[in-house]
């Protein structure tokens, strides 16, 4: 059994390094997350948000909006929909 659990971590291994090496970078927000922080550059800088303080115009989970181009709406969109 031992050599079976083995065997699993050298795959785990691999794949790692192989993947640290010729992996494609993942995006700024690859998740489409809403909330602030991933509106930072990945990795973030030393100030975060660059010494600027973003505007915020939504909630942080604003998912599903009716009309709007993408599924989702950051916090710093601004409002593209007309509100009723």
């Amino acid at each position: 059994m031992a050599f079976i659990t083995i065997a699993g971590q050298f795959i785990f291994l691999f794949n790692l390094f192989w993947s640290m090496k010729f992996g494609k970078k993942a995006s700024d927000n690859p998740w489409e997350a809403t909330t602030l922080e991933w509106t930072t550059a990945t990795p973030p800088p030393h100030d975060n948000f660059a010494g600027r303080t973003p505007v915020i115009h939504h909630g942080p989970y604003e998912y599903s909006v009716p009309g709007e181009p993408r599924d989702f709406v950051m916090q710093t969109d601004p409002l593209t929909v007309a509100v009723r």
